[in-house]
């Protein structure tokens, strides 16, 4: 890729939790299109559709090099009625548009709720086996063994990010649940974890935790410092000692 040229990356889920904390910071670095089902605040020409959308998708993916894989039913949810619909079928339609269209490389938003079933006190590898805490977390794990079987069989490039709880810099829940301060993913670290994957050369097949600096590790950084030299910037104690509330 010359140094001029920008990486052409698809952000789909854009109008989500965590889109509108991407959107203005990939626009200036990336080449950037966004699919999502409603219009994305900043883009005018986001492709608008659902991830049952087969053709929409296709036209999305058209002269992509990677896509952050956003879109999904986010939490917990009816398992036929929604989450099968969107983050089982969805993800294969994904999966397959992105095949079809030459996209090297998937970015997928994939969560901590997948280990949550370990004792709180213990720290988690990621090569640890994956044991989810709701149905929510079970297609994500699905989504995992997916971008494996994709990587495996077609050479497509993958990035599993298991995100930690990702909230604003001003979440009152940051002070009220300690689990959150174990977990914390900010908006600026997402930023920076995100583009890391987007970004490093020859990532095979790569699954990290995805949190900013928190009260303990309970979830290892050590795979996506090593894999995708991830260094997050953030601190929940500090944040939480000054009372800070950063944009």
């Amino acid at each position: 890729m010359s140094p001029m040229a920008k990486r052409k990356v698809l952000l789909t889920g854009a109008g989500g939790r965590i889109g509108p904390h991407l959107v203005p910071a990939f626009q200036e670095a990336y080449d950037l299109r966004t699919f999502d089902r409603q219009p994305v605040p900043g883009d005018p020409d986001a492709v608008l559709g659902d991830l049952q959308d087969v053709n929409a998708l296709r036209t999305a993916m058209e002269g992509r090099e990677v896509v952050v894989h956003l879109a999904a039913t986010s939490d917990e949810a009816p398992f036929l009625e929604s989450l099968v619909p969107n983050n089982v079928i969805g993800l294969y339609n994904t999966f397959q548009a992105a095949l079809d269209a030459g996209v090297r490389r998937i970015v997928y938003a994939s969560t901590v709720q997948t280990i949550a079933h370990n004792p709180p006190e213990r720290r988690v590898e990621i090569d640890d086996p994956p044991r989810p805490i709701t149905m929510y977390a079970a297609t994500k794990v699905f989504g995992e063994v997916l971008g494996r079987w994709y990587h495996d069989t077609h050479g497509l490039e993958f990035v599993g990010i298991r995100i930690g709880a990702f909230q604003p810099y001003d979440s009152p829940l940051l002070s009220q649940y300690p689990a959150f301060r174990d977990l914390w993913l900010s908006p600026g670290d997402a930023r920076r974890l995100l583009r890391r994957a987007i970004d490093t050369e020859d990532v095979g097949y790569t699954l990290v935790f995805g949190t900013s600096i928190t009260a303990r590790e309970r979830v290892s950084l050590d795979s996506a410092r090593a894999r995708l030299g991830y260094a997050p910037e953030d601190d929940i104690t500090a944040l939480l000692e000054r009372g800070e509330q950063r944009p």
